[in-house]
């Protein structure tokens, strides 16, 4: 097994895939400890390597490492940008179901204009490691241990008693698990009256007899004069129990009273007319990356991860909506290439019949529904227009400014 470093890992496999050109199946498998076998198929002749990778920097995710390698092989193979982007999905998919992924690639034609063939396969064993980061250590089949599996008869923090009742508890618990996310993220209780404060109830740690005052003026002591915050690793779903009009979750940062760090929080509202539940699934998992993504309260944009998100998105919707999906990406981007700049009228694009099977993958949807998921299918047109991701963060950076 040869040792070697991340970024070594990576030119190695592209070089060696650029250079047997008479490749026809590719395998990048995780095994057992994390060891990494990359396999090239050729006609009449295998070529197995196995590959432990460690940096001197610290421990390396090979989640992270073997879906950093499909993304560098892609132009190599070549593999199109939206199966680039499905591959995420499908890897943490048979991670999910508790098994070894291997990506698995396969050429269709000689000629270089064709894509590969993409998918994953899954082998027995355990796929995590002592190196897995935290985004990846938290996918798997469903969790022994809940954060959200709180008592809220149980002895709650003093503090939080004084902000609100068990029965507030109790409601903003059942409407966390009603939007499935079941992770690390912990229940977060807002202060009323403060914006930006919110209570963790984090059932791995001891109730706390403090009052709300004494711990309040502990957290900001804290946080006083430090330079660059960093938010803490787990991420406080923050339910909204009073119905209204916001119908999307929602990324804020800010303060946990009860620990007196930054946190990311995940608003969950309570729409009068809600999402259909895969749309729900679909907007929550987006925004749970999104907020994976945000380390440092003060930051600026890192445009190329915000497309890299839009692309994963982009593969799910593909994956999970097949022909109903990539038929109204067609047709936004024939209208684009027609008009050769942005439209002026996007909701107009789409036929009768592509709205109506557009919304068949979410089941009964309203029309601000179906205009939400056509935003989307026009967004992913305009990736495949521009051609490239570092050209679609250009447009992301753009629009924003």
């Amino acid at each position: 097994m040869e040792q070697i470093s991340r970024r070594r890992f990576v030119d190695e496999i592209v070089a060696v895939t650029r250079d047997r050109q008479a490749t026809t199946h590719l395998y990048v498998m995780l095994r057992e400890g994390g060891a990494i076998g990359v396999q090239w198929e050729q006609p009449g002749l295998d070529h197995l390597r196995e590959f432990r990778v460690v940096d001197p920097d610290g421990p390396v995710c090979p989640h992270c490492l073997i879906i950093e390698t499909v993304v560098r092989l892609a132009p190599v193979l070549p593999l199109d940008m939206l199966r680039t982007a499905r591959a995420r999905v499908q890897y943490e998919r048979v991670l999910r179901a508790g098994m070894l992924p291997a990506p698995a690639f396969a050429r269709q034609s000689a000629s270089r204009e064709v894509t590969w063939l993409g998918d994953c396969h899954g082998a027995t064993g355990n796929p995590h490691t002592d190196a897995d980061c935290a985004e990846h250590a938290a996918i798997g089949p469903a969790v022994v241990s809940d954060p959200l599996d709180v008592d809220p008869v149980a002895t709650l923090p003093r503090a939080l008693l004084e902000m609100t009742d068990v029965a507030d508890v109790r409601d903003r618990l059942r409407l966390a698990r009603d939007w499935r996310l079941r992770s690390s993220a912990v229940l977060g209780v807002p202060v009323a009256g403060v914006p930006g404060l919110v209570h963790a109830l984090d059932p791995d740690v001891p109730a706390d007899d403090r009052p709300f005052a004494e711990a309040y003026a502990t957290a900001m002591r804290s946080l006083a004069g430090q330079g660059d915050l960093v938010y803490a690793d787990r991420v406080c779903l923050v339910p909204d129990p009073v119905p209204g009009s916001q119908r999307m979750p929602s990324f804020a940062g800010a303060v946990d009273v009860a620990a007196g760090q930054p946190v990311r929080t995940l608003r969950l509202p309570s729409p009068r007319r809600p999402l259909s539940r895969l749309g729900r699934g679909i907007l929550l998992l987006f925004e749970a990356r999104h907020v994976m993504l945000i380390r440092h309260v003060q930051r600026d944009p890192d445009w190329e991860s915000e497309a890299a998100l839009h692309l994963f998105e982009f593969g799910m919707l593909e994956e999970l909506g097949g022909p109903a999906y990539t038929s109204a990406v067609a047709a936004y981007l024939d209208a684009l290439r027609r008009e050769g700049e942005l439209l002026a009228r996007p909701q107009q694009v789409l036929d009768r019949r592509e709205r109506r099977a557009l919304a068949s993958i979410f089941g009964d949807i309203d029309d601000e529904e179906l205009h939400l998921w056509g935003s989307v299918a026009y967004r992913n047109a305009i990736m495949v227009m521009l051609g490239s991701q570092a050209a679609f963060a250009e447009h992301l950076r753009r629009q924003a400014s």
